[in-house]
């Protein structure tokens, strides 16, 4: 008989993780993002296709404000997990974050797919995420490969994407070569979300 074995390399991890004390940490960002969506633009970059608001471009620091204080040290405890994970040295290394900003989806809005460069590990803080509010899709890196065979079921390995319905005061943290996009909003209520990126 002929012994086989099959070996999941190459895996990509994500990591989702439910912050303590989230409820009163989202009460106090959405009360500071009243302030910075009245003082701060929406910077929208050109080359996005999308149409919501977003910080991503203005130069504003989010975690300069106090009330992201708290927010910081969530970020910088989940990736310090996640880096661990991904065996990254960063003893010798340390992780520090790079940007972080807001996005505020609306009805309809979406984003296309993209990667964040120059990156180790990106992540995404969710604020509000209420009933119909668009899902973060995760690209496989092997989507675009030239030819995808027949199927009888999708799984883990074969799938060529996944789809992860938010949760308010959830945090989701990948690899920042990771292709990821969101689906359109079909409610009226807002999804806000805290973006961010950190290199070694």
């Amino acid at each position: 008989m002929n012994q086989r074995g099959v070996h999941n390399f190459f895996p990509v991890a994500i990591q989702s993780s439910t912050i303590e004390g989230a409820d009163a940490l989202n009460k106090e960002i959405i009360k500071e993002l009243a302030n910075v969506r009245g003082t701060v633009p929406n910077s929208l970059p050109e080359g996005w296709s999308c149409n919501l608001y977003t910080t991503i471009a203005s130069g504003d620091n989010l975690l300069a404000r106090p009330a992201f204080k708290n927010l910081q040290q969530h970020i910088a405890s989940e990736a310090s997990a996640f880096a661990h994970t991904y065996a990254l040295d960063i003893e010798r290394h340390p992780l520090r974050i790079t940007e972080c900003w807001v996005n505020v989806y609306g009805q309809g809005d979406a984003q296309e797919a993209h990667i964040h460069q120059n990156s180790a590990i990106s992540g995404i803080y969710y604020v509000a995420a209420p009933e119909g509010c668009g899902e973060l899709i995760f690209h496989s890196p092997l989507s675009d490969i030239m030819y995808n065979p027949p199927t009888r079921e999708t799984n883990d390995i074969n799938t060529p994407m996944i789809a992860l319905r938010p949760t308010a005061g959830e945090m989701i943290l990948f690899r920042s070569w990771l292709r990821h996009s969101v689906k359109p909003t079909r409610g009226k209520e807002e999804r806000i979300s805290i973006a961010f990126n950190l290199t070694m």
